[in-house]
């Protein structure tokens, strides 16, 4: 028995695919399931899977799938590039498929379509009797170290503030964010991630400030350490939200990418922020610093650590996996 997860990332389109994909591969991989990653992307290595088996392969290629797919093979495909002929090809090569889309982007063929986002409301699927949907919070798929996790308290005084814009930074907004806030906050620390897909590393850490602190490459686990003693996080709308959201970390979003839209929708839904930012604004980063000065207030931050609880359960990659290995399920 074997499983394929095709997907895609890098330093144009983020990591968030990938992110999200290596907590399946985890789970196939606990129940014993021999499982690989076939990766489209511009960038030769990731340190995100960088203990798990993958190659680097434009699979978007009906001579490639048809070759390497086995009868015997379960499939997962997270992706914003394929097309439908090649999502076909999938599923007819494949004894099951899983097809992950939170943007309803094309109609699939035979096999499970997955929507693991907030809102059930953002996006309207068709009818298909060839298709089972797993949509909404209870298929939310969250990476290992982030299931089941409990901050402990809540600083009266900020100390620490997380920026996080994703795997790739692809507006390079973190040095404005960085010049912006940390000199009138010189009190407080703020830890910033790098992804293995910026392009902007350089100018990034010319910005020499005692209060600063550069993470590159963060593992799963380095992440949650990171969000927990960080009282706020600015972050890219994308998978980090659902990690912010496990932590109890309140969070200012800011929309980097219009395949966030559903995202937003989903924190709108639930009332989990009151504002989204977006960085084709002009006033982004005055309408950034007013959202940084209310979250200083202990008050705030409490009630919308509270607003978090139980939003999502952590057992989504398990509920996923467990309807693609079911044999009485939709092939």
């Amino acid at each position: 028995m074997r499983a394929l997860i095709f997907t895609e990332g890098g330093s144009q389109i983020g990591l968030g695919h990938i992110s999200r994909c290596t907590s399946l591969y985890d789970e196939l991989a606990d129940r014993g399931i021999e499982v690989e990653f076939i990766v489209n992307s511009d960038t030769p290595q990731f340190e995100i899977i960088k203990d798990k088996q993958y190659k680097i392969f434009n699979w978007l290629s009906k001579e490639f799938l048809t070759n390497y797919i086995k009868q015997s093979d379960y499939c997962i495909v997270d992706s914003y590039l394929a097309s439908e002929d090649l999502y076909r090809v999938i599923s007819n090569r494949a004894r099951k498929t899983l097809f992950i889309d939170d943007i309803g982007r094309i109609e699939y063929p035979k096999g499970i379509v997955v929507n693991p986002s907030l809102s059930t409301k953002a996006v309207k699927y068709p009818i298909s009797d060839m298709n089972c949907y797993l949509l909404g919070p209870k298929y939310i798929i969250l990476r290992s170290p982030f299931i089941q996790v409990k901050r402990e308290n809540i600083n009266w005084q900020v100390k620490e503030v997380l920026i996080t814009l994703g795997g790739s930074d692809i507006h390079n907004l973190t040095p404005s964010i960085l010049n912006k806030l940390c000199n009138d906050n010189s009190e407080i620390t703020f830890n910033v991630v790098i992804g293995n897909a910026f392009n902007n590393v350089k100018e990034i850490k010319s910005f020499s400030s005692k209060n600063v602190n550069f993470y590159e490459n963060a593992t799963a686990r380095e992440m949650k350490s990171i969000m927990l003693k960080s009282d706020f996080a600015i972050t890219a709308a994308g998978q980090t939200i659902y990690e912010l959201l496990a932590t109890q970390t309140p969070f200012i979003p800011i929309k980097i990418i219009d395949n966030q839209n559903n995202n937003v929708a989903g924190l709108k839904e639930y009332n989990l922020v009151k504002k989204i930012l977006d960085y084709k604004n002009i006033n982004l980063l005055h309408e950034l610093e007013d959202e940084f000065n209310k979250l200083l207030n202990a008050d705030k931050r409490t009630q919308i650590i509270h607003s978090y609880n139980e939003i999502i359960d952590g057992l989504g990659r398990r509920r996923l996996i467990d309807k693609l290995v079911d044999d009485k399920g939709v092939r």
